[in-house]
């Protein structure tokens, strides 16, 4: 018997289950408590037999549900085969639905199909369409670096032209200065020439006497200067924008001159412990122009105690100026040295004074009931309510040390420091104090 009989047998109604030749029913072999269950069915392999609900259990577990089950031979047969006929029209209807089934699912497979054969047309398409977008964005990126790649030969064109001007304006200098060297050698011979006359004791005219006059104020008079080319390129200095394009690298005629170097010294007016400190140096040329190459700075900061202070961060802006950062530890007179190229600058060292750090206040925003007429907090003010020598600021201000700025800096230390109201450090008892004299008594009472 299969499975779908065995689901269907144990729903035969009681009153058509036959009994044996003599009458009485035969019990369930694993209903042992209820008496009165009537078995249906037998199982060869378990040698049991079972009723309705045991029959249920039974083709559930994995262990037995591919047992045998064949009817108890005391059964009637006529309710068996009106058993079979139901089971029979079930699977009829089974196999309907089933074909219902395979129709719908057909008709999904063939949309499906269609589906995915116009996916696959489209694919096609996308390839052909990415293949055109790849060409058009490489077109996109030649473009642009031809334009980038010209105008980088017009900015190096440049450069090379303003060398080549440069050395020439150079070599037209020295050969000037060669020039004026040459006739003033001639002047120097001249001059020889007439001092050999008046010394070989023949005497000199008084037309000898003023050539010579001449000759040496025109030999002492002359200014030549023979110096090598004071060029200088530096790649990192702002260039010119070309075509939208902005390069780097320009040609300096000049060097740099520690000696006219000098610092900005605005930015340690404020400077406080454990705050940065920002301070600006200005390099320049011998002729006062800005010098944005680069250079070798080295920066000292000398504290109270005699410890370094080495800087957080030294800068080149490719402007001319450099940013010197640092974080001071202590309070007091610092001495800052900044040195190029291995010489002293101009400003050779900076005396500058760091204060304590920022103070937060410790009161309160406030307005007491003296200005503000009962509208606002009427707690007692510390600062104006507590000190009979104060005057009332007669407007808002901080409890703590009466600033009338709300953003601002406590001062309470200097404010006693000021009026000399320095008060007492008094320790708050804490909550488990006790009486020191009753103490004493009570030890007085135990000792004797």
């Amino acid at each position: 018997m299969d499975a779908e009989e065995q689901k269907f047998i144990w729903l035969l109604d009681e009153d058509e289950i036959s009994t044996s030749s003599d009458g009485s029913s035969t019990l369930c072999t694993m209903c042992v408590e209820e008496s009165d269950s009537t078995a249906v069915l037998y199982c060869d392999e378990c040698q049991e037999n079972l009723c309705e609900m045991c029959v249920f259990f039974h083709g559930r577990q994995k262990t037995t549900q591919n047992h045998e089950l064949t009817h108890i031979e005391n059964s009637g047969t006529s309710e068996i085969r009106y058993l079979l006929s139901d089971l029979e029209g079930e699977k009829t209807a089974n196999s309907k639905m089933d074909d219902l089934f395979v129709k719908h699912i057909s008709e999904e497979m063939d949309s499906k199909s269609l589906l995915f054969d116009r996916l696959i047309k489209r694919c096609d398409d996308v390839k052909m369409e990415t293949n055109l977008h790849s060409q058009d964005i490489s077109t996109e990126i030649n473009s642009h670096f031809d334009k980038y790649i010209e105008s980088l030969e017009k900015h190096r064109t440049e450069l090379l032209k303003q060398t080549r001007e440069m050395s020439t304006k150079h070599t037209e200098f020295i050969a000037n200065q060669q020039s004026v060297l040459s006739s003033l050698q001639e002047n120097v011979d001249e001059v020889k020439k007439i001092l050999k006359t008046m010394t070989s004791g023949l005497g000199g005219s008084s037309g000898d006497w003023s050539r010579l006059s001449k000759l040496l104020m025109t030999i002492r008079q002359a200014k030549v200067h023979v110096t090598s080319p004071e060029t200088t390129f530096c790649p990192d200095a702002d260039g010119p924008i070309i075509d939208q394009y902005q390069f780097y690298g320009q040609i300096f005629s000049g060097h740099l001159c520690p000696a006219k170097c000098y610092i900005d010294c605005s930015g340690l007016e404020t400077a406080r412990v454990r705050q940065k400190a920002l301070v600006i140096l200005h390099t320049l040329q011998q002729e006062g122009k800005s010098f944005p190459c680069e250079a070798k700075v080295r920066v000292k900061i000398l504290e109270p105690s005699g410890s370094l202070c080495k800087p957080k961060e030294v800068r080149n802006n490719m402007d001319g100026t450099w940013m010197i950062e640092f974080l001071p530890y202590e309070t007091g007179k610092h001495v800052l040295h900044v040195t190029v190229d291995g010489q002293p600058i101009k400003t050779k060292s900076v005396v500058f004074n760091v204060k304590h750090g920022w103070r937060e206040h410790t009161g309160r925003w406030h307005c007491c009931s003296v200005c503000s007429e009962n509208r606002r907090n009427d707690e007692p003010c510390d600062y104006c309510c507590n000190h009979d020598s104060v005057v009332h600021p007669g407007g808002p201000h901080w409890t703590c040390c009466g600033k009338l700025t709300k953003h601002s800096e406590c001062d309470t230390y200097t404010w006693r420091k000021r009026r000399n109201q320095t008060s007492p450090y008094n320790r708050p008892l804490s909550k488990c104090s006790f009486d020191l004299s009753l103490m004493n008594s009570v030890i007085k009472e135990v000792t004797l």
